[in-house]
């Protein structure tokens, strides 16, 4: 292991400011020469979205030129980077002692640097474009019923903007009693995070930190139900009536926006301020969106980012649409069904925030993100105040415009449910599976609890880099099955208030291609991290958004994992061997020897026989399939292939078998509960069966071979049976045979399958002559 320099008590002691605890930092040393990459910048691992997951967070050492190859993918330093290029490493601009300023020494060489959104000039025009774009949907949808903005007759252009622009300035002031909402809120939601009570989780190792892991104080679930218990306190009792957040939207919005602007500005400069700054471009515009401080906190407690991303957004965006049902009710006196589906979504979506917080700290928003305009602006105003638009129509529209028919509503209701228990039971196997792995996880009941949300025993694919990534579960159905999700409900959003205006559909229509693009960037990454663990990954699962059914997923998955010989014109015969554990394990053979032993011994009684006769008959099924087969099939196997080979032939489609020292039949021991029905379904067989055995078996004793074969005799199985005089169990393996192969009696076995296969696969004789009736007694 490489050790760093805070490892080794090399590095100072960093000053402490009031009010912040420590975040990933650089030490202040004197630097010249043109700026280098930072090479202690994290690896750019998507740990949430992925259904990759990290659990060792050992890395390789990576040498400095490959780290200018990809400037967004470097590991821990080495000692000597430690001490030489990482040590140049700092903050802000500063002087020297002669008065000298010298540039900020973590700034990235221009030919290293990585531009995401289309660089400065595609950030500015977020910057610059979003606001107005929520300030035109609020206009449309308040002015124009839902419509689009148009000018009038004879109004140009110009008096047309400025008509806008009166609008927002009469109807989205920021008045006194609009910040005092805001605000009034933010504050509470601090108050609630640092003082509630909750669990005390820890984030992912931080390289650059020589593997420190920040604590985080997680007491969302307290502050969800606090939240929607006064908020429900101050409408009843008419102090605050909930609907006033409709009435003061626009104001409201424009707080939001402004705030939104304000504290990014401040972070950043106080980023600067205290040498905090991370992974920078040198273009303050850029960074200025991006971020320059990774975890910046108050109070020792208060983690800004992870305040900003769980209680502000969702939170308001639930009581929006709870606004909503208030407004319906004040002036109906019910609540549309339209209403209760939005509130319903938005109480799912909120909530799970909350009941799963201390799974987001490992996330990549909290690992690798810095706190910049893109995730405050975003989190403060953006999602609350532009994905609420759903709310909005319903609630300035009377029901009966856009009233659905009530068994698709109902189907509606029932549909999102289902969505909704894949997507949270997605996120919580992937999350247990990352906290498990790196030191335990205590289960929390928060509500819902729901079925599914742990994983026994997982398949993981291990990587070069010491890493485990997650193959099972929905990760084993789909590699984006969340964002599948995440599309059901944008459209659902919209779907509910009908056709009648764009802005409740503007979240479908800017998250489906904004989660398509996240998508390819995190295949890309992580195919450039994991190499050919990705690779092995993607042929597991080679869905990314919609599985095909099981049975499909499973036939792709055995004919991707399995060797496949096709028929030739020499022979006419091929073959497919199925991988018998690839549930559990990669395609690849288990070792010959005792670990290897131990581990198929013991996966052979955990996976269900229903699970050994499904990939028969998917691999029947493959086989079948080839537009080389002639439609007829054998089945053959040793040991526990033997028993296999048995069990395959009760599909009436294989026409032989050949078992060769089948083992567990006479004991009913395959499988999970080692209770399998082999013999007693052994009268299936209806095609011609060959038994051998060693006499010399230990696995399967003289009294097991006699049950076997007297039971065939009753079940009038057309058999041929041959035990070897001398032959011990296994006595055809040649590697490791441990004194038992046989290398003459092997020749002949499989002289025994040949004939079998050639005269009932590959011949066409006809029927066998005196194929019924009793045998005649001839001398």
């Amino acid at each position: 292991m490489t050790l760093t320099r805070s490892q080794k008590g090399l590095t100072p002691k960093r000053t402490e400011h009031p009010g912040y605890v420590e975040t990933p930092g650089r030490r202040r040393t004197r630097r010249s020469g043109s700026p280098s990459i930072d090479t202690t910048q994290s690896i750019m691992e998507d740990v949430e979205d992925e259904a990759v997951i990290e659990v060792n967070s050992t890395k390789k050492t990576r040498s400095r030129a490959s780290l200018k190859k990809d400037p967004n993918d470097s590991s821990e330093v080495t000692e000597k980077q430690s001490n030489g290029s990482a040590k140049k490493a700092n903050g802000a601009a500063r002087t020297t002692p002669k008065g000298k300023l010298v540039k900020p020494a973590n700034v990235t060489a221009q030919n290293d640097v990585h531009y995401e959104f289309g660089g400065p000039w595609g950030v500015s025009a977020i910057m610059m474009g979003f606001p107005l774009l929520m300030y035109y949907m609020w206009i449309g949808a308040t002015y124009y019923d839902g419509g689009i903005p148009r000018r009038t007759s004879g109004q140009s252009y110009s008096e047309f903007l400025q008509y806008l622009g009166h609008l927002v300035y009469t109807g989205a002031y920021p008045s006194l009693k609009a910040w005092t909402i805001y605000w009034t809120f933010f504050l509470f939601e601090i108050a609630m995070y640092c003082l509630l009570p909750g669990v005390t989780a820890k984030g992912q190792r931080l390289p650059h930190e020589g593997g420190k892991q920040l604590d985080y104080h997680c007491s969302g679930v307290s502050a969800w139900y606090v939240t929607m218990i006064v908020t429900a306190v101050l409408h009843v009792t008419g102090f605050f009536p909930l609907y006033t957040i409709l009435d003061e939207f626009g104001p409201i919005m424009s707080v939001a926006i402004i705030t939104g602007f304000g504290l990014s500005i401040v972070t950043y400069i106080a980023a600067l301020a205290r040498g905090k700054e991370h992974r920078m471009t040198g273009n303050h515009v850029y960074d200025f969106f991006m971020g320059a401080e990774l975890n910046p906190r108050l109070f020792d407690i208060l983690d800004l980012k992870m305040f900003y991303e769980v209680r502000i957004p969702w939170y308001m965006l639930f009581l929006i649409s709870c606004a909503a049902g208030a407004r319906q009710y004040e002036q109906f006196g019910y609540v549309s069904g339209e209403v209760v589906f939005i509130i319903m979504a938005h109480w799912l979506y909120a909530n799970a925030c909350a009941k799963g917080e201390e799974l987001i700290v490992t996330t990549w928003d909290m690992y690798y993100e810095k706190l910049g305009f893109m995730l405050t602006f975003w989190n403060l105003a953006g999602v609350p105040l532009s994905y609420c638009h759903c709310a909005i129509y319903l609630a300035s529209h009377a029901p009966e415009e856009y009233r659905w028919n009530r068994i698709f509503l109902a189907g509606l209701f029932v549909s999102y449910l289902f969505v909704y228990w894949v997507w949270d039971t997605c996120n919580s196997q992937k999350n247990r599976f990352r906290r498990q792995a790196q030191g335990g996880y205590t289960p929390r009941k928060a509500f819902p609890q729901l079925p599914w949300q742990q994983l026994e025993n997982p398949q993981i694919i291990e990587t070069e880099a010491g890493k485990q990534l997650l193959a099972d579960g929905w990760y084993g159905v789909a590699r984006k099955i969340h964002y599948t999700c995440d599309t059901y409900f944008a459209i659902t959003w919209g779907l509910v208030t009908g056709f009648n205006s764009p802005y409740p559909w503007f979240y479908a229509v800017f998250f489906v291609p904004m989660i398509a693009h996240r998508a390819a960037r995190d295949i890309e990454r992580c195919r450039t991290t994991y190499g050919k663990a990705w690779e092995e990954y993607e042929k597991r699962v080679p869905y990314l958004f919609i599985p095909k059914s099981k049975r499909q997923r499973q036939l792709n998955m055995l004919i991707k994992e399995s060797h496949i010989d096709v028929p030739t014109k020499a022979d006419g015969n091929g073959s497919m061997p199925p991988s018998s554990y690839h549930e559990f394990l990669p395609p690849d053979a288990l070792a010959y020897d005792g670990p290897g032993t131990d581990k198929g011994n013991d996966l052979k009684i955990t996976k269900t026989v229903s699970a050994y006769d499904e990939d028969a008959t998917l691999t029947i099924d493959a086989l079948l399939a080839l537009p080389e087969c002639n439609g007829r099939i054998g089945a053959t196997g040793m040991c526990l292939g033997g028993h296999l080979a048995f069990r395959c032939a009760f599909d009436r489609r294989v026409a032989a078998s050949v078992c060769y020292f089948a083992t567990d039949i006479h004991s009913r021991s395959l499988g999970k509960g080692k209770e399998d029905d082999s013999l007693l379904r052994c009268g299936e067989i209806q095609g011609e069966t060959v038994m051998i055995f060693g006499k010399k078996d230990t696995h399967v004793p003289s009294a097991g071979r006699d049950l076997i074969r007297q039971t065939l005799h009753e079940k009038k199985v057309v058999f041929s049976w041959y035990e070897v005089a001398w032959a011990q169990h296994a006595f055809i393996r040649d590697e490791l045979s441990k004194g038992r192969y046989d290398p003459a009696i092997s020749g002949i076995c499989f002289q025994m399958l040949l004939e079998l296969f050639q005269r009932t696969l590959t011949s066409d004789l006809g029927p066998r002559v005196g194929e019924s009736g009793e045998p005649e007694h001839l001398c």
